[in-house]
């Protein structure tokens, strides 16, 4: 299986966290590319032209961060990240999506906020940013909540969490939410966390 990420981008981080709480991050030929070679290379595989995107070693193609980490807890043999049934199974999902969506929020107002004046439009960034905080709200009163180890749902949100700080959408979120603080704080010291930082 190859797998084509970019370095800094918190779906790529998913993934590759999953894989290596799965443990098979070593198993995976990860390719990570630059903004020129996605557009290169990406199309092929992605219509919309966006990473990460798994190519298996059939030929077959996934799509999205979702998809490539469910395809890899398949292949997990030890507990899985996605329990198969009953009502974890939806809350479990419920939290990634709510990560994933907190993820979409930081991107959207890291590349308004990005913008040259004249193009940007600051009402944009505060909606993407009040989305962003919003979400954070609710995670801050669920994070005493959260499974340990990590469930798909907790890496999604540490993840999302990561490149919200390092775009610095939300300033001094830490001091904000200091209960998803701190669980923060001690997820980013798992062994999948510690491989995985975006360089």
């Amino acid at each position: 299986m190859k797998c084509y990420i970019t370095g800094n981008s918190p779906y790529a981080r998913k993934i590759r966290v999953a894989a290596h709480e799965a443990g098979l991050g070593d198993e995976i030929e990860w390719q990570t590319l630059t903004r020129e070679e996605r557009a290169e290379i990406v199309p092929q595989f992605n219509p919309l032209g966006k990473v990460p995107v798994a190519v298996l070693d059939s030929g077959q193609v996934l799509l999205d961060s979702p998809v490539i980490c469910a395809y890899v807890d398949s292949l997990n043999e030890g507990p899985k990240l996605i329990p198969v049934y009953g009502e974890q199974r939806w809350a479990v999902l419920t939290l990634e999506a709510l990560g994933d969506g907190l993820g979409e929020a930081v991107i959207a107002a890291s590349q308004e906020s990005q913008k040259p004046d004249d193009k940007r439009t600051d009402a944009v960034v505060a909606r993407q940013a009040g989305k962003a905080a919003n979400a954070m709200a609710v995670l801050d009163k669920q994070a005493g909540d959260f499974n340990d180890p990590p469930l798909m749902g907790e890496i999604s949100v540490a993840c999302a969490l990561g490149y919200l700080e390092y775009r610095d959408v939300v300033p001094g979120w830490r001091e904000t939410y200091p209960a998803l603080a701190s669980w923060y704080v001690e997820i980013l010291k798992r062994q999948s966390f510690i491989l995985s930082t975006p360089v």
